[in-house]
């Protein structure tokens, strides 16, 4: 006599290989940004493979990479008030050629701008 026995795992599964990027844009220039219209360009430095996306919410831009080591490039137009309370616009790029990207939770990172103009 043979018997069948199933076992079921009641646990979730954890993804890994994924992780949220949080990327913010900061100047000493700006008080206060507000709304930034760019494109960012994410290259994982190992494989080559390269995330494009403008989904910003005010200077800060959350994607979902896998982990690992990256370049960023982004460029494109920002408004920001200085502190004298003046607004401006003004085209912008933020890059770096090495960020880790790698926690499991979500990644926290930083760039600066460089104003073009």
């Amino acid at each position: 006599m043979m018997a069948l026995v199933l076992f079921s795992a009641c646990h979730q599964e954890e993804n890994t290989i994924f992780t949220t990027a949080s990327i913010t844009l900061v100047s000493n220039e700006a008080a206060n940004i507000g709304r930034v219209q760019a494109q960012a360009q994410i290259t994982n430095v190992n494989t080559r493979q390269t995330t494009t996306t403008a989904a910003f919410n005010g200077a800060t831009l959350q994607v979902e990479l896998l982990r690992g080591a990256y370049e960023i490039l982004i460029e494109g137009v920002a408004t920001y008030t200085d502190a004298n309370g003046t607004e401006h616009i003004r085209q912008f790029r933020a890059q770096t050629d090495y960020v880790e990207l790698a926690a499991m939770d979500t990644n926290v990172t930083t760039l600066n701008m460089i104003f073009l103009d």
